[in-house]
Protein backbone atom coordinates (compact mmCIF):
# COMPACT_ATOMS: atom_id res chain seq x y z
CA UNK A 1 0.00 0.00 0.00
CA UNK A 2 1.17 3.78 -0.93
CA UNK A 3 2.36 5.57 2.23
CA UNK A 4 0.75 8.82 0.59
CA UNK A 5 -2.76 8.81 0.94
CA UNK A 6 -4.86 8.89 -2.76
CA UNK A 7 -4.64 12.48 -5.17
CA UNK A 8 -8.01 12.87 -4.96
CA UNK A 9 -7.82 12.87 -1.02
CA UNK A 10 -4.90 15.32 -0.60
CA UNK A 11 -6.77 17.50 -3.10
CA UNK A 12 -10.22 17.23 -0.94
CA UNK A 13 -7.92 17.87 2.28
CA UNK A 14 -5.81 20.88 0.83
CA UNK A 15 -9.04 22.11 -0.62
CA UNK A 16 -10.69 21.46 2.92
CA UNK A 17 -8.59 23.62 4.88
CA UNK A 18 -8.43 26.64 2.13
CA UNK A 19 -12.05 26.59 2.21
CA UNK A 20 -12.45 26.07 -1.34
CA UNK A 21 -15.25 24.39 -1.17
CA UNK A 22 -17.87 23.17 1.13
CA UNK A 23 -16.84 22.04 4.38
CA UNK A 24 -19.55 20.05 4.83
CA UNK A 25 -19.17 18.04 1.32
CA UNK A 26 -19.39 14.40 1.09
CA UNK A 27 -16.40 12.64 1.19
CA UNK A 28 -15.70 9.32 -1.16
CA UNK A 29 -14.11 6.81 1.63
CA UNK A 30 -17.19 6.96 3.29
CA UNK A 31 -20.56 4.89 3.06
CA UNK A 32 -23.92 3.62 4.68
CA UNK A 33 -25.23 6.03 7.52
CA UNK A 34 -23.19 8.83 7.00
CA UNK A 35 -24.26 12.41 8.21
CA UNK A 36 -21.98 15.27 7.26
CA UNK A 37 -22.18 18.34 9.26
CA UNK A 38 -21.92 22.27 8.39
CA UNK A 39 -17.97 22.68 9.53
CA UNK A 40 -17.85 25.98 8.78
CA UNK A 41 -16.31 28.47 11.09
CA UNK A 42 -16.79 25.62 14.26
CA UNK A 43 -14.29 24.58 16.34
CA UNK A 44 -14.12 20.30 16.64
CA UNK A 45 -15.32 20.87 20.09
CA UNK A 46 -18.40 23.00 18.51
CA UNK A 47 -18.80 20.09 15.74
CA UNK A 48 -18.76 17.37 18.23
CA UNK A 49 -21.43 18.53 20.31
CA UNK A 50 -23.44 19.12 16.95
CA UNK A 51 -22.51 15.70 16.27
CA UNK A 52 -24.69 14.63 19.86
CA UNK A 53 -27.33 17.54 19.42
CA UNK A 54 -28.04 15.69 15.77
CA UNK A 55 -28.49 12.33 17.24
CA UNK A 56 -30.50 13.13 19.61
CA UNK A 57 -33.50 14.69 17.50
CA UNK A 58 -33.90 10.65 16.44
CA UNK A 59 -32.89 8.81 19.69
CA UNK A 60 -32.45 9.86 23.40
CA UNK A 61 -30.13 7.04 24.02
CA UNK A 62 -27.53 4.68 21.95
CA UNK A 63 -24.08 4.72 20.03
CA UNK A 64 -22.95 6.96 17.38
CA UNK A 65 -19.88 7.59 15.77
CA UNK A 66 -17.88 10.70 15.34
CA UNK A 67 -14.96 10.95 12.71
CA UNK A 68 -12.40 13.65 11.44
CA UNK A 69 -8.93 13.93 10.21
CA UNK A 70 -6.07 14.85 12.03
CA UNK A 71 -1.87 14.55 11.57
CA UNK A 72 -0.46 11.43 12.81
CA UNK A 73 2.90 10.67 13.75
CA UNK A 74 2.95 7.63 11.23
CA UNK A 75 1.80 6.48 8.23
CA UNK A 76 -1.27 4.36 8.87
CA UNK A 77 -2.34 1.28 6.79
CA UNK A 78 -5.43 -1.16 7.09
CA UNK A 79 -4.13 -4.30 5.75
CA UNK A 80 -6.12 -7.58 4.55
CA UNK A 81 -4.70 -11.22 4.11
CA UNK A 82 -1.79 -11.36 1.65
CA UNK A 83 -3.00 -12.59 -1.21
CA UNK A 84 -6.90 -12.46 -0.78
CA UNK A 85 -9.76 -11.20 -2.87
CA UNK A 86 -11.40 -8.42 -0.80
CA UNK A 87 -14.93 -7.18 -0.82
CA UNK A 88 -15.13 -2.91 -1.86
CA UNK A 89 -14.87 -1.81 1.45
CA UNK A 90 -14.42 -2.34 5.12
CA UNK A 91 -17.91 -2.51 7.34
CA UNK A 92 -17.85 -0.91 10.82
CA UNK A 93 -19.79 -1.59 13.55
CA UNK A 94 -20.17 -1.86 16.99
CA UNK A 95 -19.68 -4.57 19.23
CA UNK A 96 -19.49 -4.31 23.22
CA UNK A 97 -18.84 -1.03 23.27
CA UNK A 98 -15.82 -1.40 20.97
CA UNK A 99 -15.14 -0.74 17.21
CA UNK A 100 -15.14 -3.10 15.40
CA UNK A 101 -13.78 -2.72 11.84
CA UNK A 102 -14.01 -5.87 9.46
CA UNK A 103 -13.36 -6.56 5.48
CA UNK A 104 -14.92 -9.33 4.33
CA UNK A 105 -13.08 -12.06 1.79
CA UNK A 106 -15.05 -13.32 -1.46
CA UNK A 107 -15.85 -16.74 -1.70
CA UNK A 108 -15.23 -17.01 2.30
CA UNK A 109 -16.91 -16.07 5.41
CA UNK A 110 -13.56 -15.26 7.19
CA UNK A 111 -13.09 -11.36 7.89
CA UNK A 112 -11.06 -9.68 9.02
CA UNK A 113 -7.63 -6.59 8.87
CA UNK A 114 -4.58 -5.85 10.08
CA UNK A 115 -3.46 -2.35 10.87
CA UNK A 116 0.06 -1.08 11.80
CA UNK A 117 1.90 2.20 11.72
CA UNK A 118 5.02 2.83 10.29
CA UNK A 119 7.58 5.38 10.86
CA UNK A 120 8.90 8.00 8.70
CA UNK A 121 7.07 11.44 8.31
CA UNK A 122 3.56 12.49 9.49
CA UNK A 123 0.94 11.99 7.51
CA UNK A 124 -3.26 12.54 7.26
CA UNK A 125 -4.95 10.08 9.41
CA UNK A 126 -8.77 9.22 10.01
CA UNK A 127 -10.10 8.96 13.70
CA UNK A 128 -13.36 7.69 14.52
CA UNK A 129 -14.85 8.07 18.26
CA UNK A 130 -17.72 5.66 19.44
CA UNK A 131 -20.21 7.50 21.46
CA UNK A 132 -22.87 6.11 23.68
CA UNK A 133 -25.36 8.53 24.77
CA UNK A 134 -27.56 7.70 28.69
CA UNK A 135 -29.10 9.87 30.87
CA UNK A 136 -28.86 12.74 28.52
CA UNK A 137 -25.29 12.50 29.08
CA UNK A 138 -22.82 11.16 25.73
CA UNK A 139 -19.54 9.24 26.69
CA UNK A 140 -16.56 8.16 24.92
CA UNK A 141 -16.78 4.32 24.41
CA UNK A 142 -13.70 3.44 22.08
CA UNK A 143 -11.89 5.40 19.46
CA UNK A 144 -9.70 3.71 16.40
CA UNK A 145 -7.20 5.35 13.70
CA UNK A 146 -7.88 3.97 10.06
CA UNK A 147 -6.13 4.70 7.01
CA UNK A 148 -8.22 6.66 4.49
CA UNK A 149 -7.08 5.22 1.70
CA UNK A 150 -9.65 2.64 2.07
CA UNK A 151 -13.10 2.72 1.90
CA UNK A 152 -15.74 2.35 5.36
CA UNK A 153 -19.40 1.21 5.19
CA UNK A 154 -21.32 2.00 8.38
CA UNK A 155 -24.02 -0.16 8.30
CA UNK A 156 -25.73 0.17 11.82
CA UNK A 157 -24.63 2.87 13.86
CA UNK A 158 -24.14 6.45 12.14
CA UNK A 159 -21.09 8.33 11.64
CA UNK A 160 -21.79 11.83 12.02
CA UNK A 161 -18.12 13.04 9.89
CA UNK A 162 -16.63 16.21 11.27
CA UNK A 163 -14.04 17.20 8.45
CA UNK A 164 -10.60 18.89 8.74
CA UNK A 165 -9.54 18.90 12.61
CA UNK A 166 -6.89 21.64 14.11
CA UNK A 167 -4.43 18.59 15.67
CA UNK A 168 -3.72 20.63 18.70
CA UNK A 169 -6.97 20.71 19.42
CA UNK A 170 -8.02 17.28 19.03
CA UNK A 171 -5.23 16.18 21.44
CA UNK A 172 -6.68 18.86 24.00
CA UNK A 173 -9.83 17.12 23.50
CA UNK A 174 -9.12 13.56 23.66
CA UNK A 175 -6.80 14.69 26.47
CA UNK A 176 -9.41 15.47 28.82
CA UNK A 177 -11.69 12.34 28.20
CA UNK A 178 -8.67 10.63 29.40
CA UNK A 179 -8.48 12.35 32.14
CA UNK A 180 -12.41 11.38 33.23
CA UNK A 181 -12.45 8.08 31.51
CA UNK A 182 -11.91 4.42 33.48
CA UNK A 183 -8.80 2.36 32.76
CA UNK A 184 -10.10 0.70 29.84
CA UNK A 185 -10.52 3.97 27.78
CA UNK A 186 -7.03 5.60 28.79
CA UNK A 187 -5.22 2.19 27.51
CA UNK A 188 -6.65 3.06 24.46
CA UNK A 189 -6.07 6.57 24.33
CA UNK A 190 -3.08 6.28 24.99
CA UNK A 191 -1.67 5.34 21.21
CA UNK A 192 -4.18 8.18 19.83
CA UNK A 193 -3.04 10.83 21.83
CA UNK A 194 1.04 9.68 20.81
CA UNK A 195 0.23 9.73 17.72
CA UNK A 196 -0.74 13.03 17.47
CA UNK A 197 1.93 15.63 15.62
CA UNK A 198 2.92 17.68 18.18
CA UNK A 199 5.24 18.74 20.82
CA UNK A 200 3.12 18.37 23.51
CA UNK A 201 2.75 14.77 23.47
CA UNK A 202 6.33 13.52 24.87
CA UNK A 203 5.46 15.47 28.50
CA UNK A 204 1.95 13.70 28.25
CA UNK A 205 3.47 10.08 27.84
CA UNK A 206 5.99 11.20 30.67
CA UNK A 207 3.71 12.84 33.00
CA UNK A 208 1.17 9.99 32.71
CA UNK A 209 3.89 7.45 33.21
CA UNK A 210 4.98 9.51 36.97
CA UNK A 211 1.40 10.30 37.71
CA UNK A 212 -1.13 8.60 39.88
CA UNK A 213 -2.48 6.39 37.04
CA UNK A 214 -3.33 2.70 37.13
CA UNK A 215 0.27 0.15 36.74
CA UNK A 216 -1.16 -0.74 33.19
CA UNK A 217 -1.84 2.77 32.04
CA UNK A 218 2.08 4.24 33.76
CA UNK A 219 3.43 1.28 31.63
CA UNK A 220 1.62 1.84 28.07
CA UNK A 221 2.90 5.75 28.27
CA UNK A 222 6.53 3.98 28.75
CA UNK A 223 5.51 1.55 25.67
CA UNK A 224 4.28 4.67 23.38
CA UNK A 225 6.92 7.05 24.70
CA UNK A 226 9.72 4.39 23.04
CA UNK A 227 8.12 4.27 20.26
CA UNK A 228 8.25 7.74 19.96
CA UNK A 229 12.36 7.45 19.10
CA UNK A 230 13.45 10.86 19.09
CA UNK A 231 15.90 12.62 21.61
CA UNK A 232 12.87 14.30 23.27
CA UNK A 233 11.31 10.86 24.40
CA UNK A 234 15.02 9.57 25.46
CA UNK A 235 15.36 12.05 27.95
CA UNK A 236 11.65 11.60 29.13
CA UNK A 237 12.42 7.70 29.63
CA UNK A 238 15.75 8.35 31.39
CA UNK A 239 13.85 11.01 33.66
CA UNK A 240 11.21 8.67 34.68
CA UNK A 241 13.67 5.49 35.13
CA UNK A 242 15.15 7.98 37.53
CA UNK A 243 12.18 8.91 39.81
CA UNK A 244 10.54 5.53 39.71
CA UNK A 245 10.90 3.02 42.10
CA UNK A 246 9.34 0.30 40.76
CA UNK A 247 10.92 -2.85 39.46
CA UNK A 248 8.14 -3.89 37.33
CA UNK A 249 8.11 -0.03 35.77
CA UNK A 250 12.07 0.18 35.82
CA UNK A 251 11.87 -3.03 33.64
CA UNK A 252 9.32 -1.51 30.85
CA UNK A 253 11.60 1.62 30.87
CA UNK A 254 14.32 -0.61 29.75
CA UNK A 255 12.45 -2.34 27.42
CA UNK A 256 11.48 1.17 25.66
CA UNK A 257 14.81 1.95 24.82
CA UNK A 258 15.08 -1.32 22.47
CA UNK A 259 12.50 -0.06 20.70
CA UNK A 260 15.52 2.50 19.49
CA UNK A 261 18.59 2.28 17.74
CA UNK A 262 20.10 5.35 18.45
CA UNK A 263 23.29 4.66 20.70
CA UNK A 264 21.68 6.86 23.60
CA UNK A 265 19.65 4.41 24.58
CA UNK A 266 21.97 1.29 24.00
CA UNK A 267 24.38 3.09 26.10
CA UNK A 268 21.64 3.72 29.17
CA UNK A 269 20.77 -0.30 28.62
CA UNK A 270 24.97 -0.68 29.28
CA UNK A 271 24.68 1.70 32.26
CA UNK A 272 22.04 -0.50 33.83
CA UNK A 273 23.37 -3.49 32.95
CA UNK A 274 26.67 -2.73 35.14
CA UNK A 275 25.13 -0.43 37.69
CA UNK A 276 21.58 -0.86 39.31
CA UNK A 277 21.23 -2.10 42.35
CA UNK A 278 18.24 -4.04 41.78
CA UNK A 279 19.07 -7.61 40.37
CA UNK A 280 15.67 -8.46 38.56
CA UNK A 281 16.31 -4.97 36.38
CA UNK A 282 20.33 -5.81 35.72
CA UNK A 283 18.62 -9.44 34.29
CA UNK A 284 16.21 -7.47 32.12
CA UNK A 285 18.69 -5.01 30.85
CA UNK A 286 21.62 -7.75 30.12
CA UNK A 287 18.62 -9.72 28.40
CA UNK A 288 18.13 -7.22 25.93
CA UNK A 289 21.72 -6.56 25.42
CA UNK A 290 21.72 -10.01 24.10
CA UNK A 291 20.14 -8.91 21.13
CA UNK A 292 21.88 -5.90 20.39
CA UNK A 293 24.81 -7.18 17.98
CA UNK A 294 26.79 -4.11 18.81
CA UNK A 295 30.59 -4.02 19.96
CA UNK A 296 29.40 -2.59 22.83
CA UNK A 297 26.61 -4.88 23.90
CA UNK A 298 28.82 -7.62 23.85
CA UNK A 299 31.46 -5.70 25.62
CA UNK A 300 29.42 -4.86 28.18
CA UNK A 301 28.17 -8.43 28.50
CA UNK A 302 31.85 -10.09 28.72
CA UNK A 303 32.24 -7.45 31.60
CA UNK A 304 29.24 -9.24 33.66
CA UNK A 305 30.56 -12.81 33.09
CA UNK A 306 34.38 -11.45 34.18
CA UNK A 307 33.14 -9.36 37.13
CA UNK A 308 34.43 -10.46 40.46
CA UNK A 309 31.96 -9.02 42.41
CA UNK A 310 28.86 -10.39 39.87
CA UNK A 311 27.12 -13.63 41.27
CA UNK A 312 26.49 -16.70 39.31
CA UNK A 313 23.13 -16.00 38.59
CA UNK A 314 23.61 -12.76 36.90
CA UNK A 315 26.53 -14.02 35.16
CA UNK A 316 24.32 -17.06 33.66
CA UNK A 317 21.99 -14.07 32.73
CA UNK A 318 24.78 -12.54 30.84
CA UNK A 319 25.90 -16.11 29.30
CA UNK A 320 22.67 -16.79 27.89
CA UNK A 321 22.42 -12.98 26.65
CA UNK A 322 25.88 -13.70 24.96
CA UNK A 323 24.07 -16.60 23.49
CA UNK A 324 21.73 -15.33 21.39
CA UNK A 325 24.27 -13.19 19.15
CA UNK A 326 25.21 -14.52 15.40
CA UNK A 327 26.82 -17.39 15.80
CA UNK A 328 30.06 -15.96 15.07
CA UNK A 329 29.75 -13.90 18.02
CA UNK A 330 28.43 -16.07 20.75
CA UNK A 331 30.11 -19.26 19.91
CA UNK A 332 34.13 -17.88 20.64
CA UNK A 333 33.20 -15.81 23.70
CA UNK A 334 31.06 -19.36 25.11
CA UNK A 335 34.19 -21.52 24.37
CA UNK A 336 35.93 -18.66 25.96
CA UNK A 337 34.22 -18.50 29.05
CA UNK A 338 33.39 -23.01 29.74
CA UNK A 339 37.53 -22.85 29.44
CA UNK A 340 38.60 -20.03 31.32
CA UNK A 341 35.83 -18.66 34.33
CA UNK A 342 36.37 -19.47 37.34
CA UNK A 343 32.75 -20.02 38.56
CA UNK A 344 31.96 -23.96 37.56
CA UNK A 345 28.57 -23.18 37.45
CA UNK A 346 28.67 -20.11 35.10
CA UNK A 347 31.17 -22.66 32.75
CA UNK A 348 28.42 -25.70 32.80
CA UNK A 349 26.12 -22.89 31.59
CA UNK A 350 27.79 -21.75 28.61
CA UNK A 351 28.82 -25.17 28.05
CA UNK A 352 24.50 -25.93 27.88
CA UNK A 353 24.21 -23.05 25.70
CA UNK A 354 27.17 -23.91 23.30
CA UNK A 355 25.21 -27.22 22.90
CA UNK A 356 22.43 -25.22 21.78
CA UNK A 357 24.20 -23.82 19.06
CA UNK A 358 24.97 -26.92 16.40
CA UNK A 359 27.64 -24.98 15.43
CA UNK A 360 30.86 -26.36 14.15
CA UNK A 361 33.43 -24.93 16.42
CA UNK A 362 31.14 -25.63 19.22
CA UNK A 363 31.77 -29.76 18.09
CA UNK A 364 35.36 -29.17 17.77
CA UNK A 365 35.25 -28.13 21.33
CA UNK A 366 33.08 -31.07 22.51
CA UNK A 367 35.56 -33.68 20.38
CA UNK A 368 38.36 -31.99 22.25
CA UNK A 369 37.32 -32.29 25.92
CA UNK A 370 35.40 -36.05 25.11
CA UNK A 371 38.83 -37.24 23.75
CA UNK A 372 40.41 -35.44 26.63
CA UNK A 373 43.05 -33.64 23.38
Amino acid sequence: MSKKISTITVISLLLLASGMVPTHGEVDFLKGKVHYLDQSGRTLQQRIKAAEKEFGRSQKAGTYFTGYVFTCRHTIHMGGREGAEVAAAFTVRKKSDEIKIRRRYKNSDNHGYSMHSEHGGSSPAGLLVLHKITNGKSRILDTSVFDLDDTYDFVEEPLYWLGEADTKESFKLLKQSFESGGEDVQNELLFILSVHEIPEVGGFLQNTALGSYPRKVRKNAIFWLGNMQDKESLQSLKKIYQKVDSTELKKHVVFAYTLTDDEAALHEMIRIARNEDSREVRKQAIFWLGQKASKEATKALAEVVEGSDEDDDLKKSAVFALSQLPKDQSVPMLIKIAKTNQSPAVRKNAIFWLGQTGDEEALKFFEDILLKK
